[in-house]
């Protein structure tokens, strides 16, 4: 009886708070997707190093940014694009070069080797390429998601960057490769 009577009080509380459920939910704050960058694709190649952290944030696992010949690189471990007990796997990688504090180029591979699975293996590399590109607020995301599933070999622009997607035969499949690269600054000298 005691019980019954704390459970009746405890319900009454809770449903004469005073406010309708709507107007309560209409009153709480709402979640804005905030970008890590602000910068857009200039502050992602311009700053090499964070740029790397925030990737490795988002679970790229990359190994550390170090010298190789002609510049830096961090090259993230491969990545299963399906359930990897079924073989052969089609996995992702990721490679980051460019300058100790610059980055030239951000390349995403994808090793199809199990056709049976492509279609399924292309959606997640979509989706895996896709997270920086949302999680850091830069342009090209619909572009290279179509680029991607239809595996047409394209180069466009987007603001800040110069995006590639080509596709190359490798043992046993096929490579389709999604590269990002900073656009050529300044100007050809003056011929006088």
């Amino acid at each position: 009886m005691i019980r019954a009577a704390v459970l009746l009080a405890l319900v009454a509380m809770l449903a004469g708070c005073g406010q309708p459920a709507a107007d309560k939910a209409a009153e709480r704050p709402r979640a804005t997707p905030t970008p890590f960058v602000t910068g857009g694709w200039a502050t992602v190649f311009g700053d090499a190093p964070k740029t790397i952290e925030l990737l490795n944030g988002m679970g790229f696992r990359l190994s550390p940014y170090a010298a190789v010949e002609g510049g830096m690189e961090a090259t993230a471990q491969p990545t299963p694009m399906a359930d990897p007990s079924i073989k052969p796997v089609n996995t992702a990688n990721l490679t980051v070069t460019g300058d100790a504090q610059r980055i030239g180029k951000l390349a995403f591979a994808l090793d199809i080797v199990n056709l049976d699975s492509s279609p399924f293996a292309k959606e997640q590399f979509a989706r895996w390429v896709d997270r920086p590109l949302a999680s850091l607020g830069l342009p090209g995301r619909e572009e290279v998601k179509r680029g991607i599933m239809t595996e047409s070999p394209t180069s466009a622009k987007v603001a800040g960057a110069d995006y590639q997607i080509t596709r190359t035969p490798i043992d046993g499949g096929r490579r389709l490769i999604v590269t990002f690269t900073r656009p050529a600054t300044g100007t050809e000298p003056r011929k006088q």
